[in-house]
């Protein structure tokens, strides 16, 4: 079955942040990315991506618009990407997997990301639609990334 799932970045315009998210388990264990997750069958990708966003950090998304899409054929995982400029509430932590935080927009730590969200970042900042697919090997390591 098709795996699909929803990224959420979360701009800050007024202060030039936006919202990431460490993983504390998982595969991305570690990692730095944004919020997000599985879209659960009955639901709409547009109504994933703001429950994901406000499970992992309390935060309550609104007027998501779709900035991307990114395919990962190996894990058959096939991800819509978000953004939005409005919200409300305030960061919850589940230590048990995630904390999220705010980052200076032009402080991205790139170097604690997985290699396909250090390649599509500089896109996504400079306001280009992400339409990508990558290839990981058995190592998840990253080997070939292609345009749709």
């Amino acid at each position: 079955m098709r795996k699909e799932a929803s990224l959420s970045v979360i701009e800050d315009i007024k202060n030039n942040k936006l919202l990431m998210i460490r993983h504390q388990r998982g595969i991305n264990k570690g990692y730095i990315n944004f919020p997000g997750g599985k879209k659960e069958e009955s639901e709409s990708m547009d109504d994933c991506v703001i429950r994901e966003t406000l499970e992992e950090t309390g935060i309550l998304i609104k007027n998501p618009k779709k900035v991307g899409y990114m395919e990962f054929p190996e894990m058959n995982f096939y991800v819509h990407i978000y953004k939005s400029t409005e919200f409300e509430g305030t960061i919850i932590n589940k230590e048990d997997e995630v904390n999220a935080f705010w980052v200076d927009k032009d402080s991205i730590p790139l170097n604690e990301m997985r290699e396909a969200d250090q390649n599509f970042m500089p896109d996504l900042l400079a306001g280009k639609y992400i339409n990508r697919r990558y290839h990981y090997d058995e190592n998840f390591k990253l080997k070939d990334v292609e345009e749709l």
